[in-house]
């Protein structure tokens, strides 16, 4: 399993809401398009480049991949809720 580091790690964790609940609750991480993080976690299959806000974000939003480096699932695919 692909290590993350920890600003990846706290950028997907933040992006599910888990820097604030236990459980994933949202799927979102607005950043500047060109921002090297997000990239580097494009890249490596972890985020994926949504659509463009009109103040010039990217929503990036979690793969399933993602979300397994953290050990957990997608908000709304845990069939215990």
């Amino acid at each position: 399993m692909p290590l993350l580091d920890p600003e990846e790690r706290d950028a997907l964790r933040q992006a599910l809401g888990l820097d604030r609940a236990a459980r994933p609750y949202r799927n979102h991480l607005p950043a500047p398009g060109d921002d090297p993080l997000a990239g580097r976690l494009v890249e490596r299959g972890f985020l994926q480049r949504g659509p463009a806000t009109p103040g010039g974000l990217v929503i990036f939003q979690v793969t399933e991949a993602g979300a397994r480096q953290l050990g957990t699932r997608l908000p709304g695919s845990d069939p215990g809720r």
